[in-house]
């Protein structure tokens, strides 16, 4: 059974060290591939409070101190939470149940929406992913300062607008909306051109060719000592590496 192409698994597929048996595991089971830090959960605890769940519908709880206290870091996010509640109020930003984490899917694609809604620069609607960070907005090492550079940004903006396209038969712009810990927010529009969807139509259709590779030959791992050993399914995968490499060398 090939599961749907999200990003995720895009961006998956194309690394270099790929092993098949974790892409069954994660995306053909739909178990989590990375256990979540703890900076994670913070951003899942601001994409759930603000929207109402987090991707999945899902919520993420507030981590707890001595007393039932939230902890400081949730404490902070909530005074961010408070922030881009008034910059949704200010952009007119209206939503409910019902266009909050929105599972698009359309043939054989699917996207984890974080907001549709209306469009801040004109008519209709437009695709909006949140995102939260600790660091100020001219952080270029954070990504979001030079947000041209962000690769894996651009990847997640090309493929929902792709895939609302497959889903309605119309393209509509994209944002993503970063608020920072210090309390601003950063609106970027990704501009999605025609050469970088035929580009992303080539990038599914390898991700198809290699899907279908993978499960002719049952998803087999090939994994090295080093990637299974940090692989959340290295106690029940039967294909793991169970010794390194040995280099040999002669005196």
């Amino acid at each position: 059974m090939q599961p749907a192409i999200s990003q995720s698994l895009i961006k998956e597929i194309f690394k270099k060290d790929c092993c098949p048996r974790q892409i069954f595991y994660a995306f053909v089971e739909g178990r989590d591939l990375l256990e979540p830090s703890e900076a994670m959960k913070i951003g899942r605890y601001f994409e759930s409070e603000l929207l109402g769940s987090c991707r999945g519908g899902e919520k993420q709880e507030p981590k707890l101190i001595k007393g039932g206290e939230k902890a400081a870091a949730y404490r902070e996010c909530d005074e961010i939470i408070a922030f881009a509640r008034e910059v949704f109020r200010r952009l007119s930003l209206d939503f409910d149940k019902k266009n909050v984490q929105v599972e698009l899917k359309a043939d054989y694609l699917k996207g984890s929406l974080d907001l549709i809604a209306k469009d801040i620069q004109g008519k209709g609607e437009a695709i909006y992913d949140l995102k939260y960070t600790a660091t100020q907005p001219d952080d270029i090492w954070n990504g979001w300062g030079d947000p041209e550079s962000k690769t894996d940004a651009h990847l997640q903006a090309i493929h929902y607008v792709f895939t609302y396209f497959k889903k309605y038969g119309k393209y509509v712009p994209f944002y993503f909306l970063v608020f920072g810990k210090s309390k601003w927010v950063k609106v970027i529009k990704v501009k999605v051109t025609k050469e970088a969807i035929d580009l992303h139509i080539e990038r599914i259709k390898y991700v198809s060719e290699k899907l279908r590779e993978f499960e002719k030959d049952g998803f087999k791992g090939n994994g090295t000592f080093n990637k299974c050993l940090a692989c959340p399914f290295y106690n029940e995968c039967p294909d793991k590496s169970t010794l390194p490499e040995i280099e040999t060398i002669t005196i």
